[in-house]
């Protein structure tokens, strides 16, 4: 994979793929933030501590990452 496999999703092109097999939400925003909004679904997940294990064993998954930027 390249980065000129990643490509951008809009909200509701994220919305009608939610809930399908293989299609995996991740909010790295701060937990609070997190708890207090976030896209139904999405998983927490901090980017200065995962690791693979946090991700699907699903090579072929489609993996979706939002923030709201520093904050």
């Amino acid at each position: 994979m390249t980065f000129d496999d990643i490509r951008d999703m809009s909200p509701d092109q994220v919305e009608q793929q939610l809930g399908q097999p293989g299609f995996h939400v991740y909010d790295n925003n701060s937990r609070g933030r997190w708890r207090r909004s976030h896209v139904p679904t999405a998983t927490h997940l901090d980017p200065g501590s995962m690791t693979v294990d946090d991700l699907p064993d699903d090579l072929d998954a489609t993996l979706v990452f939002y923030c709201s930027g520093p904050g």
